[in-house]
């Protein structure tokens, strides 16, 4: 019996080249979105998105600025004047 091949696979040279190498990779870096919105929209972003992970709720910001809301494999789209009130009928006490 031998033992398993633990090599590095070779990677071709031409599959290591990247056309968009002036975008940063930073998975932490402010979403495009976010960085016209001033200061209290990115609070009550990042309180509503808060909000929902308490009650099991995935909100994501859309490109349009409507919210896509998720829980238990389902998905639904919010205006933005509506995630609140939305938050509030399916959570209860944590809104």
């Amino acid at each position: 019996m031998r033992a398993p091949d633990v090599r590095t696979p070779r990677i071709p040279a031409e599959a290591n080249a990247e056309t968009n190498t002036d975008q940063p990779r930073d998975c932490a870096a402010v979403p495009p979105l976010a960085k016209g919105l001033s200061h209290y929209a990115r609070k009550r972003h990042a309180r509503l998105q808060v909000e929902g992970a308490l009650q099991g709720v995935a909100l994501r910001r859309l490109a349009d600025g409507r919210w896509l809301a998720c829980r238990w494999g389902l998905s639904k789209e919010l205006a933005d004047s509506e995630v609140e009130v939305w938050l509030q009928r399916v959570g209860g006490r944590h809104v």
